[in-house]
């Protein structure tokens, strides 16, 4: 496989999109390929570390050659603030091996790193202490990729709980862990569902390490193809150029909604999004 060009937004696929279909795993990868996807996310659910040495030779072989470069790979660790020491120190380790995979593929540049939500809601235990939890379990994994020269690409979500939900909290993380290699990831439907102005992206230049595309009807969340939904993508693309983000648009699908085969929906959703960069200057090779 060829490394992408870190001077263009290539067109990227997160491979959650095949999940529970005849296309989940490598076969999902050459189709994306066929589709005209340039490169891939793996969201990786499993923990690497507890496959034999021949599972993660044929995994690793698999993606390989499906012929489509590995951009970011993917990990949500929601226990990272647990209480019991054992369920905690397991997310923090899982997310170690999920960084030493993505070092296995020559094309990955970030891990991207989702910590969850605060526990019963704030309401028992105390929130700071939560917090200093997950800034030291991303300080730890953001070490671990500092290793591998790879980056961490923290995402925001957009729900009342979460540790990230602002743009406020997001900053307030990188400030804490304190590393030059763990950055902000953002999925511009996120922003919208907050209503987060697009000039807010500027104090983030130089620290953004991943973009998301995804759709949504503006107050739900959602995942769809651009174009499905409200999401002011054009204005939100326009923001990351000006500080000077160039890495993927990589593509985040929920399953079809109405009936539609998937394939046709993630063609669908490359379409659209091409369209969007080319339309925004982003792509001009694709006008």
């Amino acid at each position: 496989m060829t490394a992408p060009s870190t001077d263009a937004w290539e067109i990227a696929l997160i491979d959650s999109a095949w999940h529970g279909s005849e296309l989940e795993g490598p076969r999902g990868l050459v189709r994306a390929r066929e589709i005209g996807y340039e490169a891939a996310d793996l969201f990786v659910g499993f923990d690497p570390a507890r496959m034999s040495a021949g599972e993660r030779a044929s995994y690793v072989e698999g993606v390989r050659d499906a012929g489509l470069p590995v951009v970011s790979v993917v990990c949500t660790c929601l226990g990272l603030s647990d209480f019991n020491p054992a369920v905690r120190g397991y997310h923090i380790e899982r997310a170690c091996a999920v960084v030493d995979l993505a070092a296995e593929f020559d094309t990955a540049r970030n891990l991207l790193f989702v910590p969850g939500e605060y526990m019963f809601q704030q309401r028992l235990l105390p929130h700071e202490s939560e917090w200093e939890l997950v800034v030291d379990a991303t300080r730890r994994v953001g070490e671990r990729a500092a290793a591998h020269g790879l980056e961490v690409a923290i995402e925001l979500l957009p729900f009342e709980f979460a540790f990230v939900s602002t743009l406020d909290d997001l900053e307030r993380l990188l400030d804490a862990v304190d590393l030059p290699n763990v950055k902000a990831a953002v999925d511009i439907s996120h922003l919208w569902l907050q209503r987060i102005e697009p000039r807010q992206l500027e104090r983030f230049a130089g620290r953004i390490a991943q973009v998301h595309v995804a759709d949504c009807d503006g107050d739900n969340h959602g995942d769809l193809p651009p174009g499905r939904g409200t999401t002011p993508f054009p204005v939100y693309l326009e923001a990351l150029e000006r500080v000077g983000y160039h890495g993927s648009a990589s593509i985040e699908l929920e399953f079809p909604r109405d009936g539609q085969p998937v394939e046709e929906w993630v063609a669908e959703a490359f379409t659209a999004t091409r369209r969007l960069l080319a339309d925004g200057g982003q792509r001009p090779d694709l006008a």
